[in-house]
């Protein structure tokens, strides 16, 4: 809980935040840009999953009142950051946002982050952590930057896989007593509806959440080599292939969804805030590692110490 509550805390603290906004120049387009949240994030994953022995280690015991002080403060502050982000990006035009708007945006950001992590754990621990694992850290950043880099080529997936994902969305459709229907709107932009409404919805690469499934396959890399030699590549390999098939089946579902929204429920804004929101990469990113780290007693046994006998 230790490890993963942090993670979750601000993963949906993130999630109910970004459909409702986007910045698109400005100082604000800078500093909330999906690019630089997706390096801090997938850094911040991988550093856990790298750094899990360090933290364990470093652990101290955390008093249930201070933690209840902590989670008060953050709703506290994710109110206020709440609050800024919605009057910066509804009541301000773009050159209204100025430097000190930004600044204390950013501040704002900081600060739930750090409750959020204070929630679970404890300053001492953290200190430790940090002390004993920063080069982990700087090794996750620039495996996270090297990611980023590459998305635009990684979302190119799409262009192979939508056939397979939109059939099995169609499908998914029609077991819920759809009628489906679809087509392309372009090259590699195929089109899903559902017959008899007016909304349809066009998958692009850029929604299609390619890299969700890249990142999982990222982890597992990451893991595997972190983990060697007592990876049991059997197991190893069979998760990977597992993990790969499940989210590419919520991804279809995720899809199905979206065109249940835009067409039965008549709400094509929605579907489309939420088809290019964090929403979706966020869960998957959550599934991937909650995945890895359940099953990583299978395919890394953990090391025994045998007592040495007089």
């Amino acid at each position: 809980m230790k490890i993963i509550g942090p993670l979750a805390l601000l993963a949906l603290e993130v999630g109910i935040l970004t459909p409702l906004v986007e910045f698109s120049s400005g100082w604000m387009a800078l500093l909330a840009n999906p690019k630089l949240f997706n390096v801090l994030f997938l850094g911040t994953v991988l550093f856990i999953v790298l750094s899990i022995p360090d933290l364990m280690a470093s652990q101290r015991p955390r008093r249930l009142p201070t933690s209840l002080y902590c989670l008060a403060a953050n709703f506290v502050l994710y109110y206020a950051l709440s609050r800024l982000t919605l009057v910066l990006a509804r009541q301000f035009k773009v050159d209204e946002i100025l430097w000190y708007h930004a600044a204390a945006w950013l501040c704002l950001v900081l600060a739930v982050g750090v409750s959020a992590v204070l929630v679970f754990l404890p300053v001492k621990s953290l200190a430790l952590w940090s002390q004993q694992s920063w080069h982990k850290a700087a090794g996750a950043i620039i495996i996270a930057i090297n990611f980023v880099i590459l998305m635009p080529d990684i979302q190119k997936l799409w262009n192979h896989m939508y056939p397979t994902t939109i059939g099995l969305s169609a499908e998914m459709l029609q077991a819920c007593g759809r009628v489906p229907t679809t087509g392309m709107a372009g090259r590699h932009k195929p089109v899903l509806a559902i017959k008899g409404q007016g909304s349809r919805l066009i998958i692009t690469r850029y929604c299609a959440e390619m890299e969700s499934l890249t990142a999982f396959l990222l982890l597992g890399v990451v893991l595997y080599f972190a983990y060697l030699p007592r990876v049991r590549f059997g197991p190893w390999m069979a998760v990977i292939v597992f993990g790969l098939l499940l989210l590419h089946v919520l991804n279809a579902i995720r899809l199905a969804f979206l065109v249940e929204i835009a067409g039965t429920w008549s709400n094509p804004s929605l579907a489309v805030s939420l088809a290019h929101s964090r929403l979706s990469g966020l869960l998957f990113l959550g599934i991937s590692l909650l995945l890895l780290l359940v099953t990583r007693g299978w395919w890394c046994p953990p090391i025994i110490h045998r007592e040495s006998v007089a």
